[in-house]
């Protein structure tokens, strides 16, 4: 009972530590519930976290497919972690690769006709590529602000053994964050595609629901971009804000015009 005891309480500590984190999973929560329902929600959360983990492992032992890097571990005593990863570090690839997988499809779909959550684009090939592309955009936001973690409430939780191109970011971290998109969102076409559990009714959706996950997918990046000038890093908060207005404001004008609001 003491060991249970302590596990919850570090999960706890994980929370308390890491609010961002567990606000914008919530939202993963209502909003894959509600599209997905509870069987598929399970289905890619448990799959997306266990690649998640197993490539965070596998990074800080042999560098794939992030490239080295370590973990500090100062706060095992007081949140949760699965040997040398946290918890709460690959639970954000859940939320992070919904969203961008969603907006793949979305920015995909051929016809605004699709009253019901079982969008065609869902099972795309292309869409897990899309998908990855922009998962690895939120990186080049998040990643720079997250490794000056010492300047803000995140603290310092890791490291480079050497100094990346962009803001000290490795090139192998991009590349890495592309492929737990990919990988992440290929795998959960497939259970689509094969797991009987998955084959239930889908529910119709708000004709404004794909705003809604474009406005959580800015979310990220508002947040990350505030936090960058928070701490007066303002070169890497101008290269930013080029890059959050790169990606949105195009994906914002193409959603429009192809009407996926679902004016009917």
């Amino acid at each position: 009972m003491e060991d249970v005891g302590r596990f919850f309480e570090l999960l706890w500590g994980s929370v308390v530590y890491r609010p961002y984190v567990y606000a914008f999973f919530v939202c993963f929560l209502v909003f894959a519930q509600h599209h997905l329902g509870l069987k598929r929600m399970l289905t890619f959360m448990v799959s997306t976290y266990i690649i998640a983990f197993l490539c965070e492992y596998s990074a800080t032992r042999n560098g794939f497919p992030f490239g080295f890097y370590t973990y500090i571990d100062t706060t095992r005593d007081r949140e949760l972690w699965i040997s040398n990863v946290p918890v709460w570090d690959s639970l954000s690839f859940v939320f992070l690769s919904y969203f961008s997988y969603l907006l793949a499809a979305a920015l995909l779909m051929k016809s605004n006709n699709k009253r019901d959550g079982d969008w065609p684009s869902l099972r795309y090939r292309l869409t897990p590529v899309l998908g990855g592309v922009l998962m690895t955009l939120l990186d080049v936001v998040i990643d720079p602000v997250a490794l000056q973690g010492g300047k803000w409430f995140l603290g310092e939780i890791y490291y480079y053994p050497h100094k990346g191109f962009y803001f000290g970011v490795t090139a192998a971290n991009f590349a890495g964050w592309f492929f737990v998109g990919f990988a992440t969102q290929r795998v959960f076409q497939r259970f689509l595609e094969h797991a009987p559990w998955c084959k239930d009714r889908w529910r119709p959706l708000h004709p404004r629901f794909v705003w809604g996950i474009f406005a959580v997918y800015t979310g990220v990046f508002i947040f990350n971009l505030g936090i960058t000038v928070m701490i007066k890093d303002y070169v890497l908060a101008t290269a930013s804000t080029a890059v959050i207005l790169i990606t949105l404001v195009p994906m914002g004008f193409f959603i429009r015009r192809r009407r996926l609001s679902w004016k009917y």
